[in-house]
């Protein structure tokens, strides 16, 4: 049986997750959202994630909370996703050692294909869909 992949967004205003929605919906994905750090916390303790859109906008400057992510769930794959894009910023990102950085201005599909190959990894990784 094929277990669903769930894909939550992070973001202070729904704007990528409602953007992606059909493109996850029509691939069996399941879509959750969290406004906030808090509740992306509390999501992440009581439901079962397989890949965490996280708006770099909710990190402020401290990017110290992917590591509390990765403590919590440890192969979870983190794509961030960056309105402005500075050197600085994305050099502090890298450093967690995230799956993916996206620049919002770059596009939508470079962020679907990002979701897909997180999971597909994710997939081949557990032994399959």
């Amino acid at each position: 049986m094929k277990k669903e992949r769930t894909v939550l967004f992070a973001e202070p205003v729904e704007a990528i997750s409602s953007e992606l929605h059909s493109f996850l919906t029509k691939r069996g994905y399941r879509v959750m959202l969290a406004g906030t750090l808090k509740e992306t916390l509390l999501t992440l303790q009581s439901q079962s994630i397989d890949v965490l859109v996280l708006d770099a906008a909710l990190l402020e400057k401290d990017c110290g909370f992917i590591s509390v992510i990765k403590g919590m769930v440890r192969d979870l794959p983190i794509i961030i996703c960056a309105e402005v894009n500075t050197p600085e910023l994305e050099s502090r990102i890298r450093q967690q050692r995230i799956f993916y950085y996206h620049v919002k201005s770059f596009g939508i599909e470079d962020l679907e294909m990002a979701i897909s190959n997180a999971i597909n990894k994710l997939a081949h990784k557990l032994g399959g869909l």
